[in-house]
């Protein structure tokens, strides 16, 4: 996944975050991404994309009966609660994605039938490793996942629990440069070589591709949109690299390699501007 940074002069855009489901263990609150219910619920299409196809799952059930449940940016169908115990998973409830606003919910023995018993229906519909909240949150977001000190997946089979994994992600890390925008630019133009660049009628611009080493050390980076004109390709290049300091991201306790691209303007504005 690569990241475009949004900073001054530059546009990009953030997708939001979903909202999470939420499961009770052991008389704790989890978040988790389950959100899924039956392939009786759903049309399955296949979609191609970029020469790439996926599977695209359309419910096909009024949840909510003769009621509509709103639907939001973080939230396309509905919310769920979950809950195990002795080791089964059941699905406990499911809500409109503005339930405390609306109120509203499914009636699960509308759904369900006779598989509802005491208020939950037994989920064997779910064969999946799931992660949920752990420990403190590292308050930041890498685009597509949260941060977490601490990860813990359950590892179900037919709804089963089958394992508990836990990660540990506490060598996570944010830099002030990817969080201050005024301060990378001002770090990226004030020190690219000004007096080395051949002067241009028209500014140049030159979109660079990286990532970051478990010591928050740029150390892959390649250039996506060049110049006819190496030198500046090539400037580009050594003023990224030399970013004191960058995000260090740790996802399932492994360093997770999240890609920026960061345009440069060579400009003569930006030569009086910063030059020296």
């Amino acid at each position: 996944m690569t990241k475009l940074l949004i900073v001054t002069g530059f546009v990009g855009a953030f997708a939001t975050y979903p909202i999470p489901d939420k499961l009770v263990y052991n008389g704790k609150n989890f978040s988790v991404y389950l959100n899924i219910l039956p392939d009786e619920f759903y049309k399955i299409d296949t979609v191609t994309f970029d020469s790439l196809e996926y599977i695209n799952r359309i419910l096909t059930v009024d949840l909510f009966g003769d009621k509509k449940g709103c639907q939001t940016t973080a939230c396309v169908d509905f919310l769920a609660s979950w809950e195990i115990e002795k080791n089964q998973l059941y699905l406990t409830g499911i809500y409109s994605c503005c339930y405390y606003e609306d109120s509203i919910k499914a009636d699960l023995t509308s759904l369900f039938k006779e598989k509802v018993i005491n208020g939950k229906v037994k989920a064997d519909w779910v064969s999946s490793k799931e992660i949920v909240q752990g420990g403190e949150e590292l308050n930041f977001i890498s685009y597509d996942i949260p941060v977490f000190k601490k990860e813990i997946e359950f590892e179900f089979l037919e709804g089963k629990l089958l394992n508990i994994n836990t990660f540990d992600n506490s060598k996570s890390r944010q830099s002030v440069y990817s969080q201050n925008a005024e301060k990378l630019l001002n770090f990226i133009y004030t020190n690219i070589d000004w007096d080395n660049l051949p002067k241009q009628k028209k500014p140049i611009r030159v979109i660079t591709r990286f990532s970051a080493n478990e010591n928050g050390k740029i150390d892959d980076i390649e250039v996506t949109k060049k110049s006819e004109n190496e030198i500046f390709n090539q400037e580009a290049i050594r003023v990224i690299k030399s970013i004191p300091d960058w995000d260090v991201i740790y996802v399932k306790g492994q360093l997770y390699r999240q890609y920026y691209s960061m345009p440069i303007l060579f400009s003569e504005e930006n030569r009086k501007k910063y030059g020296q």
